[in-house]
């Protein structure tokens, strides 16, 4: 016999806790803000582009907040809420009111990025969270004027990259390096899914795509053109993105990407030729030959891509 916790009662209160679920992450609203997110599979230059445009005058773009990938209610004073806030620089007291006040996801999100905009004194705000790219019919729901960026990056380095990923870890305040392996299959699966997710938008005039390679080898260029998607202006100091100083700019908040605030490089790219054997790559290569083709990183009828010369 069951007793009442295991029973209907347990049951009553399960279907109350979905239901609030549900309308925390469904729940009707739809903004008249005009951000701007960014996306790309993990290892892409997410980090850089949020780097960059927060050198904006007009553009407020903090660390990544995973506000619009995670399913999970923020619920005020717990410890997820804390950490947010902190990595905001918000205070307890104003994220509790914007989470005792938002009756949906979509509507906190639109408050507390407000909020951080009004902090930094500019007009408008931009999220960097990679899984943004797995979530774009939620975001374009709920804020119709979005615009989102794709950063996209040559797959087979991004592999390299997410085989090591995560490299850092915060301890008591210090980046401590960690010695992660993982499996080629996650890694590029993992890139097939984002990359994928974002070329389908290709046509959408939300959707602006964007090269990690084009980024850091014709920096200006690629710059000028992006921000004449975001109907911006100009500015030259946004070249000069390594030169800012900013509480957002604390390598500890993004303790994977600590390069990011450094001069460009252009050393990673082409990492592939380096870092994967035949095997990889002939597995690289059928697993993921289309997309890479599709975007133009090999060529028509090209197979396992042959290993270039040392």
């Amino acid at each position: 016999m069951s007793t009442p916790e295991q029973g209907p009662l347990a049951r009553a209160r399960q279907l109350v806790s979905g239901a609030r679920a549900y309308r925390w992450n469904r729940g009707h609203f739809v903004s008249n803000e005009t951000p701007i997110i960014i996306g790309g599979c993990g290892r892409s230059g997410t980090t850089l582009m949020r780097v960059i445009l927060d050198s904006h005058s007009q553009i407020a773009c903090g660390p990544e907040s995973n506000v619009f990938p995670s399913p999970n209610k923020l619920n005020a004073g717990s410890p997820g809420a804390e950490k947010l806030a902190k990595k905001f620089d918000l205070s307890s007291a104003e994220m509790n009111t914007l989470l005792q006040t938002s009756a949906t996801r979509a509507e906190f999100a639109e408050r507390f990025f407000n909020a951080y905009r009004d902090h930094a004194g500019k007009p408008l705000w931009a999220d960097k969270t990679p899984r943004n790219i797995q979530v774009m019919p939620y975001i374009l729901e709920h804020f119709p004027k979005a615009r989102f960026v794709h950063v996209v990056r040559d797959g087979r380095d991004v592999v390299c990259s997410l085989r090591t990923h995560p490299r850092n870890r915060v301890i008591d305040g210090e980046i401590v390096k960690l010695d992660t392996w993982n499996p080629i299959e996650d890694c590029v699966g993992r890139w097939v899914q984002d990359a994928g997710d974002g070329v389908a938008y290709r046509g959408d005039p939300r959707y602006y795509e964007l090269k990690y390679e084009h980024l850091v080898t014709e920096t200006e260029k690629t710059l000028r053109d992006l921000f004449d998607f975001l109907k911006l202006p100009w500015e030259p100091a946004v070249m000069s993105f390594h030169e800012v100083q900013s509480a957002s700019r604390d390598p500890v908040k993004f303790a994977q990407n600590p390069e990011a605030t450094k001069p460009l490089q252009t050393s990673s790219i082409g990492r592939w030729k380096r870092d994967l054997n035949e095997e990889d790559l002939a597995y690289v290569s059928r697993e993921a030959g289309t997309l890479l083709r599709m975007l133009d990183y090999m060529s028509e009828g090209d197979g396992s891509p042959p290993r270039p010369p040392a």
